[in-house]
């Protein structure tokens, strides 16, 4: 049924906690894991010389560079998530991306056949979830297939 699980996570302890579920999926569906790690790209806004107009975005070689490091640092980070769940026999696959987090992974899934995706809320709510917005509620609310959330501090049954 989920050949194919897509895990977003972001580096933190609260992401980390969808990962029992999505194992636990994986090996009972068979299942391909696809580990996903999106980086905000750094761009800095240079003003346009015209009156009531916004900035431009424009990647500086400081930007580039910047973002190169947190692409490499996150992979070391996805790999060294991936060994327990290879080590139980799991195909796992991992995937850095820059971009803009629920877009990007909305896109990745849709364009690379993933059949269910898992990722960890963190559960923010009332005004600071209005005004920042939650990369979960996004995810479920654009994804065309289906989304596992877990809320951190819940328990594995």
């Amino acid at each position: 049924m989920f050949d194919r699980i897509m895990v977003c996570l972001d580096g933190s302890s609260a992401a980390e906690e969808i990962l029992p579920y999505a194992t636990g999926e994986a090996l009972a569906h068979h299942s391909q894991v696809v580990l996903l790690r999106v980086v905000s790209l750094h761009e800095t806004t240079i003003p346009i010389s015209f009156p009531g107009e916004s900035g431009m975005p424009m990647m500086t070689q400081g930007a580039v560079r910047r973002t190169r490091d947190e692409e490499s640092e996150a992979d070391g980070y996805l790999r060294q998530i991936a060994a327990p769940m290879q080590e139980k026999g799991l195909d796992v696959e991992c995937v850095v991306l820059p971009g803009m987090v629920g877009g990007t992974i909305i896109s990745y899934a849709r364009e690379n056949n993933c059949r269910l995706i898992a990722i960890a809320t963190h559960g923010h709510g009332g005004i600071r979830h209005a005004l920042v917005g939650s990369t979960a509620d996004f995810v479920l609310r654009h994804s065309s297939v289906p989304v596992l959330i877990v809320r951190p501090g819940t328990t594995r049954a």
